[in-house]
């Protein structure tokens, strides 16, 4: 009797073992985080509440010369997996100067580009400037040559959940 209950837990044991390796599971590509990303832009305006000036947000009919505009980056993890040190890089549209100080985001290191992204600095951005005499003043980059923003989200994102960043800019 022993040696049929041996087989039998051998077989047992082979039927699981190739259910493990002969089952299809998850694909690696199943598992990877995946974010979503939407970006809104919204106009900055100026209007008159209880007698007070604010600053609202409205979609954008027209923008001109001077107007602000918000841009709003909302990320959504749709992998299988939490998505870590996620990294959001968004190029600054042409015709708008981005406010240097304007980049924003819950849990987010924030980086800018002035060379299409190939380096990345915490804004504002500086750069030393050698004077004729010999001495060197350290002076802010125009806000023109901004090229990019970087978000790097240091809190996981867990699959399903979603965040935003942003940054302002101002039209040329």
């Amino acid at each position: 009797m022993g040696g049929i209950k041996g087989q039998r837990i051998l077989a047992v044991i082979l039927f699981l073992v190739g259910i493990f390796f002969l089952h299809p599971g998850v694909s690696p590509a199943q598992q990877k985080p995946q974010l979503d990303l939407k970006t809104t832009v919204e106009k900055e305006v100026k209007i008159k509440k209880d007698g007070k000036w604010a600053t609202e947000r409205m979609p954008v009919e027209k923008a001109g010369r001077g107007d602000v505009l918000a841009y709003t980056v909302t990320y959504l993890n749709t992998g299988k997996t939490d998505a870590v040190d996620a990294q959001i890089v968004n190029p600054i549209p042409r015709g708008v100067a981005i406010i240097p100080e304007s980049p924003e985001g819950k849990d987010a290191e924030i980086s800018v580009s002035i060379d299409g992204g190939k380096s990345w600095h915490k804004p504002p951005v500086t750069v030393q400037i050698k004077k004729p005499d010999g001495t060197t003043v350290v002076t802010p980059v125009s806000a023109d040559r901004y090229t990019h923003v970087r978000w790097i989200i240091k809190k996981p994102v867990m699959s399903g959940r979603s965040g935003q960043v942003g940054f302002r800019a101002t039209v040329k």
